[in-house]
């Protein structure tokens, strides 16, 4: 069944989380690489500038792809260089285009949080205006 879906190209992730004393919402943005195996998924950002960085590890069921993630913040960020780690859940829209979901995991703070997250296609090497 998961090799019904295609998770080639590039996708854009999104998430929000509490951040700081104040638990100010940031919005952190990456861009996806996936490499697929089988039944396990791999999602590595493309390079950035700031240095920036995240891996993450899925199982594929269907729609449903459960795993763990790794981040490395930025030397400019306000966490500089930081690097935090969770697990997620993300649910395949039905055009096979978004993937949205939880993601949990600890602050700074030693507080454990879930934020809300989003991988959307931006480029799929068969539809080469996607």
């Amino acid at each position: 069944m998961a090799d019904a879906y295609d998770f080639s190209g590039i996708w854009h992730s999104e998430y929000k989380v509490p951040s700081g004393p104040d638990k100010k919402v940031v919005d952190v943005e990456h861009d996806f690489v996936m490499y697929r195996h089988g039944e396990h998924l791999v999602l590595e950002t493309l390079p950035k500038e700031d240095g920036s960085y995240m891996l993450a590890r899925f199982t594929i069921d269907g729609r449903i792809l459960t795993g763990t993630y790794h981040s490395q913040n930025s030397q400019q960020a306000t966490a500089k260089g930081a690097a935090y780690y969770g697990a997620a859940q993300l649910v395949l829209d039905e055009d096979g285009d978004t993937l949205r979901g939880k993601a949990v995991g600890f602050g700074r703070d030693m507080q454990v949080k879930m934020s809300d997250w989003t991988l959307t296609r931006i480029h799929h090497p068969s539809h080469p205006g996607k």
